[in-house]
């Protein structure tokens, strides 16, 4: 996609964010919780806003396209060569422009011997990801090749809370579970029934709790009220498959396989989803 950010939104729009603007989105509270189902629509939304760049001309899309190398002229990136889907032979098309961006998603679905993650974060090599397959820092390789410097690819974020579909279960791409679901009060429970978090702490807390854990499975619980807060969230995992409704603690340890007088003291009793 090009589009020219200063046509968009004015000749004094600055694309970064001040800094005491980011001071103070740090003191605020780590998850933020939506009403409704406003999380879930904010996919329709920038859809939105990119047909509404595209009806005004400012923004021309091409899809069923794949970035072949970037353009360099005098050490400076001009511009792009891609193919097309459908076209016969290796033939290559090119775009040259002022400015390019290269912003392609992240690496951790590529755990080739080759790959991003292999080299920077092998550790993490085991684990599923809920980025989809074509997440394979195409972007940064196609940077790598005419010599760009990368920083940071070390710091790769390790989600929580991703569901097993119970269809596929070996599947290495999980279904990403949203962390509005901690927020409105989802307690974290081991395949034995314990808890073991403050479910509300940062994602890297979490995520060292259940590694040191001694399990790599886990429940999510909501009773009736976190359900009910979120409810557009329940009910579209509910509709996946992800999440099934128990009413009361017995039902929840017979789906968590433990005595009920564990359930009890894991989840603190009342219906819910898990």
């Amino acid at each position: 996609c090009c589009w020219n950010w200063r046509e968009c939104f004015g000749a004094h729009a600055r694309p970064y964010m001040h800094a005491h603007a980011r001071e103070h989105l740090r003191k605020r509270t780590r998850v933020q919780v939506s009403s409704g189902a406003a999380a879930l629509t904010h996919s329709r939304f920038s859809r939105w806003q990119v047909l509404a760049f595209e009806s005004s001309g400012l923004l021309t899309t091409l899809t069923g396209c794949r970035a072949m190398g970037l353009l360099t002229q005098d050490g400076c990136v001009v511009g792009v060569n891609f193919t097309r889907d459908g076209d016969e032979g290796a033939e290559q098309h090119t775009l040259r422009a002022k400015h390019t961006v290269l912003a392609t998603g992240g690496f951790a679905s590529d755990r080739s011997p080759s790959s991003l993650l292999a080299r920077h974060r092998p550790d993490l090599l085991s684990l599923a990801s809920s980025n989809g397959d074509w997440a394979t820092g195409d972007g940064v390789k196609l940077g790598e090749r005419i010599g760009a410097a990368t920083v940071d690819m070390e710091r790769v974020q390790v989600h929580p809370t991703g569901f097993v579909d119970p269809a596929s279960p070996a599947a290495a791409t999980k279904f990403l579970c949203g962390e509005l679901v901690r927020g409105v009060g989802a307690i974290l429970l081991t395949p034995d029934g314990t808890r073991f978090v403050n479910e509300m702490q940062a994602r890297d807390k979490v995520v060292a709790a259940q590694r040191g854990s001694g399990f790599d499975v886990f429940g999510i619980v909501l009773n009736k009220a976190a359900a009910t807060e979120a409810a557009a969230h329940v009910g579209f995992y509910k509709h996946k498959g992800l999440m099934v409704e128990v009413e009361g603690v017995d039902a929840l340890a017979q789906w968590l396989c433990v005595p009920p007088g564990v359930a009890k003291g894991g989840a603190g009793g009342g219906g819910g989803s898990g």
